[in-house]
């Protein structure tokens, strides 16, 4: 898609806590660390988890019900947004000091489509494009990718068929869900007792030490292996493209998740796959506090933080902060979504 399609597109789209995993020894130094067994909570040490020397708790775990896999990602600070000089860079990315006061988990890697069935099977629910609220003037359905690289609205388009306009082109359990709006995504996450990162929290994660435009450096073309982005590849199957890095990253459209390389705190696709909804309403400047943690919640019908680039992106969506809104029932082919879940203080 052009990059002016892309953007226009987007403009006009735009309009519970975890179970206690640990307790402190008030009467001394030493603290002691209580992780939940499998038949008392829903967490449990994921597979190569190892002890974080901060906090005591396992680096991965598996959410049981789901079967999602989260990291552990530490407290810090750090500079969100995007220095003046940065190429590409939009007003909105006021550069700023961030503080993130408590460690979380995020999902390792986006939800999966088999997660999302789990969900979908246990509760009988149905997404916005299956029920067919309204969005643009439009209801059942959402916009989905045409054999030329371009989309329209497609009435049988949703998680179940994401792709109705490329018969040829399916998609596995281990592919992430896609055309699931913020609507959506907060019902999964309600009924898994789970919840969406903030969008401080995203980019704090997408970063993982970082202040370079991308998570791998400065160049476009170091971002070989880190994500299924638009590349070569994808300009020879869908004409319409004109922009794209400099390199062919095995995949033209979705790809499974967890398949490239994960970024410094091991978490994988916050480049690339499907962008991704964060709890925030999307405001055009960011708090002036920048200690305070909570996401900006808006009215419930204002547009939604999405972050992260897909596989229909180039460099400039990729960039880790750069930042759009989208309306709370808005699906397309190329969003979903990961999770993340609290801890409580270790004091």
């Amino acid at each position: 898609m052009f990059k002016s399609q892309r953007i226009a597109s987007l403009l006009t789209v735009m309009a519970v806590l975890l179970p206690a995993f640990a307790q402190a020894n008030r009467a001394g130094t030493k603290v002691e660390t209580i992780f939940v067994t499998p038949q008392q909570g829903r967490f449990v040490p994921a597979e190569r988890a190892t002890t974080d020397p901060a906090t005591g708790l396992p680096t991965r775990i598996v959410h049981k019900e789901s079967g999602i896999i989260l990291v552990l990602i530490p407290a810090g600070e750090f500079q969100m947004g995007s220095p003046a000089d940065e190429a590409d860079r939009h007003g909105n990315e006021r550069q700023h000091r961030r503080i993130i006061s408590k460690p979380f988990y995020l999902g390792e890697t986006e939800v999966t489509v088999e997660q999302f069935r789990r969900f979908a099977r246990a509760t009988r629910y149905q997404t916005d494009a299956e029920r067919g609220v309204e969005e643009g003037g439009h209801n059942k359905g959402a916009f989905a990718a045409l054999p030329d690289g371009d989309r329209e609205w497609t009435p049988s388009a949703s998680w179940l068929n994401p792709f109705p306009n490329l018969k040829e082109y399916c998609v596995s359990d281990n592919h992430p869900v896609v055309h699931v709006s913020w609507n959506d995504a907060r019902r999964f996450v309600e009924h898994f007792g789970l919840r969406l990162p903030t969008e401080a929290q995203w980019e704090y994660a997408a970063r993982a030490g970082s202040r370079t435009p991308f998570f791998w450096g400065d160049s476009e073309s170091g971002g070989k292996g880190y994500g299924n982005v638009q590349d070569e590849g994808g300009r020879k199957r869908f004409t319409r493209w004109n922009t794209s890095f400099p390199f062919d990253d095995g995949v033209v459209m979705l790809s499974a998740v967890g398949k490239y390389r994960p970024n410094a705190w091991k978490i994988h696709d916050m480049v690339g796959n499907v962008s991704e909804w964060c709890q925030d309403a999307f405001a055009k400047e960011y708090p002036g506090d920048g200690t305070d943690e909570r996401a900006i919640e808006g009215d419930g019908k204002a547009p939604r933080v999405i972050r992260g680039s897909s596989w229909l992106d180039g460099p400039d969506f990729s960039r880790s902060a750069k930042r759009i809104g989208f309306l709370p029932q808005g699906r397309r082919d190329f969003v979903g979504f990961r999770v993340a879940t609290t801890i409580e203080s270790v004091k």
